[in-house]
């Protein structure tokens, strides 16, 4: 058995006055002569050269223990969980600026630059568009074939998609717009459009929306904490294809906010809608005319100053077959010739209306959910809210429905609505 030689404290001033020194830890013949390592692994540490996996980099200036990484080492971090936080442990990425490559996905990975083609107004015009030599033009990006194009700063151009597959992702403040007459972002054919954090706004002249799913689309559009902002033809308006809206916020959109109609599924979850549509308009706040399909959802969304013509439910109008809408508040929707917050044939339960009732549906309450701020379109909900943990106890949280509008986990019983207090 090794003998431990252990210097006593006691000692240590005569060492250190003989011209050597030996710290507390150290034991003649171990490892590193670490008394530490004797046994186990070291309780504490000089150099990273001391750790190993899962925790092979050494705290020197912090706990002296092995730990995931450091500051120092934050390249000790790598796939799945590329950053170091500061608890020293990997985690996922949470933002662009927490990456190299500005690029975080949803998975909590970074992108790898070669896979993202870079749009910058700032950049100059070429077709490269790499995260060095950012391109100005949306179409040279989706003309390099790589799986992500990534916004900065605002953007004017039309937009069109035919049979792609690809990921938009945008730093904040980010926006795709056009001060051109004409819709903003058309998505034909089988393309698979996910967009994160991007604002889509200003798309003028009638019956120009800023997304459009045209009739005979197969298209798969999927929006994650989007801003439709101030389109002139409505937010968006699917004819075909499957989509979906989580997070998002929906506002001003003189033509209506979504529209979904002919062979369209539709999921809109966690959404927003704010003063949409007008008097003379066919859309107020959500527009639905499709068949029955259990695909569909209409849940978790949040309804203040959308208006529609007379005869037209202002904040949901709905033809669906026997589809369900649950767990919306609508709230002072439409106008004084038309206050209806809901229109059609589809049931509502666990749902606030006000003014007016809901037919036929259980969970319902006509009482005022306390919007926060109904003047600037703030649609939390204050302490005291009927809203609160008045959801259906049965509802899906996984899924789009797992997060609040803020990114807030669910729980249940959840709140109803758009926003949900943890």
């Amino acid at each position: 058995m090794m003998a431990n030689f252990r210097l006593p404290v006691a000692s240590l001033g005569l060492v250190i006055a003989a011209g050597c020194y030996y710290p507390p830890d150290y034991c003649e013949g171990a490892p590193l002569n670490r008394c530490s390592l004797i046994d186990g692994p070291p309780t504490g540490c000089t150099m990273s050269s001391e750790c190993a996996a899962p925790t092979p980099v050494c705290d020197v200036t912090g706990s002296a223990s092995c730990v995931q990484c450091t500051t120092a080492e934050a390249g000790a971090c790598e796939g799945a969980t590329p950053v170091c936080g500061d608890d020293h442990t990997c985690r996922g990425c949470v933002a662009h600026s927490e990456c190299s490559t500005a690029a975080c996905l949803s998975d909590g990975t970074c992108a790898l630059s070669p896979s993202v083609a870079y749009v910058d107004p700032s950049g100059t015009d070429n077709a490269t568009c790499t995260q060095a030599t950012p391109c100005t033009s949306v179409a040279k990006a989706l003309a390099t074939n790589r799986p992500f194009v990534k916004f900065k700063g605002a953007t004017d151009e039309a937009v069109t998609l035919n049979g792609q597959d690809v990921t938009f992702l945008a730093d904040p403040g980010a926006k795709l717009t056009r001060t051109s007459n004409g819709l903003l972002l058309e998505v034909r054919g089988a393309s698979k459009l996910q967009v994160f954090d991007l604002e889509i706004s200003g798309a003028s002249g009638v019956g120009n929306p800023g997304i459009s799913m045209p009739t005979g689309s197969t298209a798969t559009v999927s929006l994650t904490r989007v801003k439709l902002l101030n389109n002139a033809g409505g937010g968006i308006s699917a004819s075909g294809g499957t989509l979906t809206i989580a997070q998002s916020t929906v506002s001003g959109n003189a033509g209506g906010g979504v529209s979904v109609s002919g062979g369209a599924t539709f999921a809109v979850v966690g959404n927003v809608f704010f003063n949409n549509g007008s008097q003379t308009g066919s859309v107020g706040g959500v527009s639905i005319t499709v068949p029955q399909n259990v695909a569909n959802r209409l849940e978790f969304n949040s309804f203040n100053k959308n208006q529609v013509q007379l005869g037209l439910g202002s904040a949901i109008h709905c033809v669906a077959g026997t589809f369900t809408a649950r767990n919306n508040v609508m709230s002072e929707n439409g106008s004084l010739t038309n206050m209806e917050q809901v229109g059609g044939t589809c049931a509502h339960t666990f749902s606030i209306a006000r003014p007016g009732s809901l037919p036929g549906g259980i969970g319902n309450s006509a009482q005022d959910p306390l919007f926060a701020n109904t003047t600037t379109g703030d649609l939390h909900i204050a302490a005291g809210s009927p809203a609160r943990r008045a959801a259906d106890p049965t509802s899906d949280l996984t899924g789009i429905a797992r997060q609040d509008i803020d990114g807030d986990v669910r729980v249940s019983p959840a709140d109803i609505g758009a926003d949900h207090t943890p």
